[in-house]
């Protein structure tokens, strides 16, 4: 299958047989397990204490024209304590389109419900004490640590619409900013809480269309959204795909820049040249201007006749001059890769590492990269030829940056089973110094993140 994530995301008329999303490591697991007393290989650190949760489709009864984005969500956790891997389990998201599709009795809703509900399967945050499984849109769901789904959790009712799976927990403060878009108006809302994960703030954004904003940029003192051109498109549901959502060169690329302590909508938007952006790597302030370092891609979600553009996606460096209203765009590295993550402490706050998934074209996703971004560097971080990494996950155990390991669900097709690499991140070009076998398959996902014990 071609591994460029372009193709993965556009809708197209295909069988489940034929299906790229469907089948190899990107098909589903049909059962939920309970792993006890995992193999290691090497020696898992004893600074390594917590969960490492994965969030991503697992679709059920899968139908022609389906998407990767709108499978079933579920959770997979491996519990690490005292230097042993203790633990590994996966549980489908109990949701109402689940129970009516396979009987697992589904969790209590909000009260108020919302006309489109997504299944929780991009992300998975811990904040507040909570743990949240994110949809693109929708409500979360509120999970517990052994992955059973305690409910919808709308903020006690104070959450009016959805709630993006990309939410900027504040590296220094704690506080959690999140969005919410909506195909149909209001298509934009912006949220804050209080470290403690209460609901402080919401705002309505005014947007000329509803937009796929996947996610967006926050530093210490402001928010950024990507108003791109991916725009929603309900014909594309009449014609029989599930994700209404169709790339329209009509619709000027632009950045929107507010304030984080404002009350109303005061965005300032800025155009740019048309791109799309699935995820930001991280956002800061430098002075008056915003540097915003992004995976861009030229087109997605375009029609089959529109195939001529370059395909890839580049980490590229955004400056954000708010005042003088431009945006300067230099390329960090043009290597094809997704997943972007940074040490979490330093979410919202000037970086200096980054770490990327390798898009590789035989086997969809390849090693892992570091970025150096302020000396202009990369190292690069191989797995054997028939193995696939996934999102390189970030767990800090001291006070430099770049102190820590990266934790990535590694897939080996040979033996159709997937381990957890654990890599020092200040030696990352070397071998993972302990490999967790979890004799089952994960299949390919989007996100997760490390909740410490």
């Amino acid at each position: 299958m071609s591994a460029q994530l372009n193709d993965l995301v556009n809708n197209k008329a295909l069988s489940p047989e034929d299906n790229p999303v469907l089948n190899g490591n990107f098909g589903p697991v049909s059962e939920e397990q309970t792993l006890h007393a995992l193999e290691v290989i090497g020696q898992i650190p004893e600074a390594l204490s917590g969960t490492l949760l994965r969030d991503g489709p697992n679709p059920v009864d899968p139908q022609p024209n389906h998407h990767w984005f709108v499978g079933d969500g579920m959770l997979h956790a491996i519990k690490f304590s005292n230097g042993k891997a203790v633990d590994y389990r996966n549980r489908w998201v109990r949701t109402e389109a689940l129970e009516e599709k396979n009987g697992l009795k589904a969790s209590p809703n909000a009260a108020t419900p919302l006309m489109v509900q997504g299944s929780g399967n991009v992300n998975v945050v811990y904040h507040g004490g909570r743990v949240l499984a994110l949809s693109e849109i929708g409500y979360p769901y509120e999970m517990d640590l052994t992955l059973d789904t305690k409910r919808q959790f709308d903020y006690e009712g104070a959450l009016v619409g959805s709630m993006t799976a990309h939410p900027k927990i504040d590296g220094k403060t704690g506080e959690m900013l999140f969005f919410g878009y909506d195909m149909i108006a209001p298509f934009l809302r912006y949220h804050a809480t209080d470290k403690s994960g209460d609901l402080k703030k919401s705002i309505e954004i005014e947007l000329p269309a509803g937009v796929m904003m996947h996610d967006f940029g926050a530093t210490a003192t402001r928010v950024i959204f990507m108003d791109l051109p991916v725009v929603s498109d309900f014909q594309v549901l009449e014609d029989g795909f599930p994700m209404p959502f169709q790339w329209n060169d009509q619709h000027q690329a632009r950045l929107g820049v507010m304030d984080r302590d404002s009350t109303t909508d005061t965005v300032k938007w800025i155009d740019i040249d048309p791109c799309y952006v699935f995820h930001p790597l991280n956002s800061y302030d430098d002075g008056d201007k915003i540097i915003m370092d992004v995976v861009r891609y030229n087109k997605v979600f375009t029609t089959p006749k529109d195939s001529s553009y370059a395909r890839g996606a580049q980490l590229v460096r955004w400056t954000i001059d708010v005042e003088g209203g431009s945006v300067a765009s230099r390329i960090l590295s043009d290597k094809d890769q997704e997943f972007p993550r940074v040490n979490p402490r330093f979410e919202c706050h000037p970086h200096r590492f980054g770490y990327t998934l390798e898009i590789d074209n035989k086997k969809g996703f390849g090693g892992l990269f570091k970025h150096d971004v302020l000396n202009g560097t990369t190292q690069y971080h191989a797995v054997p030829d028939d193995c696939a990494a996934g999102e390189p996950i970030f767990v800090p155990t001291g006070d430099a940056e770049d102190e820590g390991y990266i934790l990535s669900v590694v897939y080996n097709e040979t033996a159709n089973v997937s381990e957890v690499r654990i890599i020092d991140a200040q030696n990352f070009e070397a071998e993972p110094v302990a490999i967790v076998k979890l004799n089952t398959r994960v299949p390919f996902g989007f996100h997760g993140n490390f909740v410490p014990a």
